[in-house]
């Protein structure tokens, strides 16, 4: 009887170690690439999730018939000028752009990157029952960011009095 030997066939270890070292080499030379997709598309992935916030605010303030107050806030009170910090959304019961007990906290979202900038004109974005801002709610969040080589680039979200929102590129980051 015939017995057919088979032997198995596989890689080297030699075969397998230049591979890998194919491929540490084409990750290493990727990173920096991505590292900077990452920062070119920060500005619009922000302000993406403000402008889900901001209709979130809207709608409650529709449904609930409540006013409906956005803002950072410092020591319980809504502060211009710090929006790159924490943002808190709560049903705004009591004093206007006030946090006190009477008030209920229904978001808080984290601030945003250390040397990244988000500014808007206001010190607050409350929504009535109408769906529409209190006062002058209307503006435009800008939100600047500056790349490995000192440019700097960004978005802004627009906020009509109507509570709709439109997000575009902005020239203001250059300045």
């Amino acid at each position: 009887m015939w017995v057919e030997k088979r032997y198995i066939q596989g890689f080297s270890m030699l075969e397998l170690i230049i591979t890998l070292l194919i491929c540490a080499i084409v990750i290493m030379l990727a990173i920096p690439s991505m590292s900077e997709i990452l920062i070119v598309n920060r500005p619009k992935n922000a302000l993406m999730h403000l402008d889900r916030l901001v209709s979130f605010a809207r709608l409650k303030a529709i449904y609930s018939g409540e006013r409906i107050t956005l803002c950072p806030l410092i020591e319980n009170r809504c502060s211009r000028g710090y929006w790159d910090r924490e943002l808190t959304l709560f049903i705004d019961r009591g004093k206007l752009g006030w946090l006190d007990n009477r008030d209920t906290i229904l978001r808080v979202t984290s601030k945003i990157a250390t040397n990244d900038d988000l500014t808007y004109p206001r010190n607050a974005i409350t929504f009535k029952h109408t769906g529409t801002t209190w006062g002058l709610g209307n503006g435009t969040f800008t939100y600047c960011v500056t790349h490995r080589d000192g440019t700097k680039s960004g978005k802004s979200l627009s906020l009509s009095t109507t509570g709709r929102t439109k997000l575009k590129d902005t020239s203001r980051c250059l300045y």
